[in-house]
């Protein structure tokens, strides 16, 4: 159970009920677990953060399987146990080895990834442990993904981190998942 309940409609103030309404439609009225299940006490926060996260999962500039092997870097990084929960399986799915999978949750050295796979670990670790990242990171980065990759790389570990930061806050847990060990 985390530290604040689901908020309900009527716990809204009057001038963001349009938004919870308008949020609670996009998710087919069902954001009973996950980080929105807190957001939504700030409605149209979790609207717009929503909105960047789905921007940022369209951004062509990184593959879908680099941008689910940044959400279990940015898990493992934050310990965050419910993007892990969200995230393991799907990177599974979009075709990172299991190796590496398993060696983020365990925080065993990583071997053998191809380029844009260490360039993006190396860069979403570095950010999220020095707050900033190197010029070799960067401009491995830059090489690798352009200008605009970087910068969705880089805003992409941002959004998973502003959830795992409130997830942790409020000290949510993950459920069970069916096929994937959770963080140690």
């Amino acid at each position: 159970m985390a530290r604040i309940p689901l908020v309900s409609r009527d716990q809204i103030v009057e001038k963001e009920k349009p938004a919870y309404d308008a949020f609670m439609l996009s998710r087919a009225n069902r954001p009973n677990i996950g980080p929105y299940s807190l957001l939504l006490h700030m409605p149209e926060m979790a609207q717009r953060l929503e909105a960047l996260r789905i921007y940022l999962r369209d951004e062509a500039s990184l593959p879908p399987k680099l941008q689910e092997l940044v959400m279990i870097s940015v898990a493992r990084e934050m310990s965050c146990a419910f993007i892990w929960y969200a995230h393991a399986a799907a990177a599974r799915q979009a075709g990172v080895r299991d190796d590496i999978v398993d060696d983020i949750r365990e925080k065993h050295a990583l071997a053998n990834l191809d380029p844009e796979e260490q360039t993006v670990v190396d860069f979403t670790r570095e950010l999220l442990q020095n707050r900033k990242v190197s010029r070799p990171t960067f401009d491995a980065a830059t090489a690798r993904f352009g200008q605009r990759g970087t910068m969705a790389l880089t805003n992409l570990i941002a959004c998973y981190a502003v959830l795992a930061y409130n997830m942790n806050t409020y000290d949510l847990e993950a459920p069970a998942h069916p096929t994937e060990k959770a963080l140690p």
